[in-house]
């Protein structure tokens, strides 16, 4: 779990990488986006299972920030070792990295994941968010791209072949471009595996972190409420009355997120 100051100071970072990491041309079009957004963007978790990666309040900004700064950190690896860093721009990494995982926001009238009402699968699969099914099924890089388009921003070959593979071969959709036969099929830049290594070191330190226990929410209450803050107690003012489809059930999985004991 993140405190909310995390949560905060990882939103405003989010959004000074995508700022002084964009161009002016995309940046103009994602900034005003992601702020229309704000709160779904900051509140987000990255996966639905608590042991799977970032499956908390702020997961998702969390987890992203820490795919980039992987990609960074592999970026002077495969200088270092020899690869070839002309198929590609920097600019093209950072993009890929800041929104490869974009679709786990759902559509712009649909979150993708919701609190489990089951108290069975949160206590025994560890499955504390659920998928909205009122939206239509679509794997994550491919909403993630989807997106993009809806809102107008342009990408690059380069960045539509990495988001549509950062899974790899967790994906079998994704062997034809990881497994080719032929040399005239083979990747043209090693951007995609790049950003598959980071996105997979980035999950496999979550794992890690959430094994060990480290990842807790301090039990001190902030003295300045910042709006992530502000946005976790507003989530409890959340009731049947103008919401007869939230079940008490729903509501009692809410409040356990946000339990300040």
């Amino acid at each position: 779990m993140l405190s909310a100051e995390k949560i905060q100071s990882n939103w405003e970072r989010y959004l000074t990488e995508v700022k002084n990491n964009i161009s002016e041309e995309r940046s103009s079009i994602l900034l005003p986006f992601l702020k229309k957004y704000e709160e779904r963007f900051m509140m987000m978790p990255a996966s639905s299972k608590n042991w799977h990666h970032s499956a908390f309040a702020g997961g998702y900004c969390d987890h992203v920030l820490r795919v980039l700064d992987c990609a960074n950190a592999l970026y002077t690896v495969w200088n270092n070792k020899g690869g070839n860093m002309d198929t590609y721009t920097i600019e093209e990494m950072r993009f890929a990295a800041l929104f490869h995982d974009l679709g786990k926001m759902g559509q712009q009238e649909g979150e993708y994941y919701q609190p489990n009402d089951s108290q069975w699968h949160i206590d025994k699969l560890g499955q504390v968010y659920k998928f909205n099914t009122d939206i239509p099924a679509m794997k994550v890089p491919e909403r993630s791209l989807f997106i993009l388009q809806e809102i107008g921003c342009k990408v690059t070959q380069n960045e539509y072949i990495t988001i549509k593979i950062h899974d790899g071969l967790y994906d079998d959709s994704n062997k034809f471009y990881f497994m080719s036969g032929q040399k005239e099929t083979r990747l043209r830049t090693h951007l995609p595996l790049l950003m598959h290594q980071a996105d997979h070191m980035a999950a496999q330190i979550e794992f890690e972190q959430w094994n060990n226990n480290t990842n807790s929410i301090p039990s001190v209450k902030p003295k300045n409420a910042s709006k992530a803050d502000k946005i976790q107690r507003k989530s409890k003012a959340l009731n049947e009355a103008n919401n007869p489809n939230l079940s008490a059930a729903t509501l009692g999985v809410i409040d356990s997120f946000f339990n300040e004991d």
